[in-house]
């Protein structure tokens, strides 16, 4: 699949009231966080899309109250790897 770029127009930009650089931040942040809280992409696939390794990736959906999707399994392999007890 090719990328996808998204395009807001002038007017509706210019509502949003930010410079476009946090603009354009912002935005990518609320479509991650929504692509990731249905399943359509994993926590992986949203840290690279916001420039963040995981774990800073995690954070961020924990700031944002977004619950995280993973097997137990794996998450005690995470913690395990942290070398953080359950």
């Amino acid at each position: 699949m090719d990328a996808i770029t998204l395009e807001i127009p002038a007017g509706i930009a210019a509502q949003i009231k930010l410079p476009p650089r946090k603009a354009r931040k912002m935005l990518m942040e609320k479509l991650v966080v929504r692509l990731y809280e249905q399943g359509i992409i994993t926590s992986g696939q949203g840290a690279e899309l916001l420039g963040m390794n995981r774990l800073r990736f995690e954070r961020f959906l924990a700031e944002n109250e977004v619950a995280i999707h993973a097997e137990p399994r794996t998450l005690v392999a995470d913690l395990d790897a942290l070398d953080v007890a359950p």
